[in-house]
């Protein structure tokens, strides 16, 4: 189907007449919709000329001529201090492109997870502690973390606190790597009220989402009829979708002609988040289905390697490099470049992920385990885990 056609009558509410899931549950409609209505009049958070510039280096990525590094928070929140962890990041990508641009031979692409990456799915509605039970914390650009009612109540408020940090995160990380390589902006597109009101159209008439430079598609949101693919169709920016185990070849396919119908180099990048366990069996298949098709393959193997030991999440480091060797060597085998890595993960000497010179059992967690919500590797773990895919490159 030819793009003017699938995106015949595409605005950026055509959503809201899909089935939606994830999406908050606000009891002020009004106070939603004043919120909405400041947030078409805000500033973008990044310019769309800006975001058009990943898509030229996305294509690059797509021609096998470029590496994607992806990472950062698994949730950005309110009391970051902006201007110190703009800087450790960048800090942190520079010491990680150390080991990998040798071993690519190519440029890398930078993208980080931040201004922005404020929501998170969910896989239950609510938490209870005990014998009370209250809405889950969904990140701070919807509830907050505390363990009461006021805090978990979906406040609309919150988009705009988010939206300012964002444009104050994306101006510090511009200024902070001005003259050097560039460092794009990228989150989640769950929340879609504050997605369609930062959606802005170019001089050629095409709809850019100003809320970052790329967005993604999460595993628990690409429903073909559902809102967040509707929503992702009809924008110009480098678009990602999350492939988990339970993604069959079929419904691939078909997500990829509903989102990229005109087949545009790098426009489209498939994030594969398996399980260490699980991609033999569930990413040939998918790499099979799509052959032949300008997008780009990268690896989360965070997501799929997550586990619960006394109640907390955890990682461990090997789980993580077997994922990132198996894709590698499945790409390869499959004449596909295996174009980068997404990784959660954090400048702090946190202690959330196991190995790679991190935490070595459970109970050393406990020293500096700050997560809002997934663990993430740290600076040390992130220089090991670069050094480590440069040798599998």
């Amino acid at each position: 189907m030819a793009r003017d056609e699938e995106i015949l009558g595409w605005r950026p509410g055509r959503w809201r007449g899909r089935p939606a899931r994830q999406l908050p549950s606000y009891e002020d409609k009004a106070a939603l919709a004043a919120v909405e209505a400041h947030l078409k009049d805000a500033a973008p958070v990044v310019a769309i000329g800006d975001a058009r510039a990943l898509r030229e280096e996305m294509a690059m990525v797509a021609r096998g001529r470029a590496f994607v590094l992806q990472g950062g928070d698994c949730a950005e929140n309110f009391d970051d201090a902006v201007a110190e962890r703009v800087a450790r990041l960048a800090q942190l990508f520079d010491g990680m492109a150390e080991h990998l641009r040798p071993a690519a031979g190519v440029p890398l692409v930078r993208i980080a997870r931040i201004a922005g990456q404020f929501a998170k799915p969910r896989s239950a509605p609510t938490e209870m502690r005990g014998r009370i039970e209250l809405p889950a914390y969904r990140g701070d650009i919807i509830n907050g973390q505390a363990f009461s009612a006021a805090a978990r109540a979906h406040d609309p408020e919150r988009m705009v606190r988010a939206h300012f940090q964002s444009v104050g995160t994306a101006a510090t990380l511009s200024v902070a790597r001005h003259g050097r390589d560039p460092i794009y902006t990228s989150h989640e597109a769950l929340l879609l009220p504050y997605e369609e009101a930062l959606t802005r159209r170019d001089g050629e008439g095409g709809w850019w989402a100003t809320s970052g430079h790329m967005v993604w598609l999460g595993d628990r949101t690409r429903q073909l009829d559902g809102a967040h693919v509707d929503y992702l169709s009809g924008i110009e920016n480098v678009v990602g979708l999350k492939c988990g185990p339970t993604l069959q070849p079929d419904d691939l396919v078909r997500l990829c002609e509903r989102l990229d119908p005109e087949d545009r180099p790098g426009k489209l990048v498939l994030i594969g988040r398996f399980g260490a366990d699980r991609i033999d069996a569930a990413l040939p298949p998918l790499l099979e289905a799509v052959r032949g098709r300008n997008l780009v393959w990268i690896i989360d193997p965070m997501h799929g390697n997550t586990e619960k030991v006394d109640g907390r999440k955890l990682r461990r480091f090997d789980a993580i490099t077997s994922e990132i060797a198996a894709f590698i060597r499945h790409c390869r085998a499959a004449g596909v470049h295996p174009g980068g890595m997404h990784l959660e993960m954090s400048p702090d000497d946190v202690t959330e992920c196991l190995g790679g010179g991190g935490p070595q059992g459970p109970a050393d967690l406990d020293r500096a385990y700050r997560t809002a919500c997934d663990p993430r590797l740290n600076a040390r773990q992130a220089i090991e885990l670069a050094r480590q895919v440069a040798a599998l490159l």
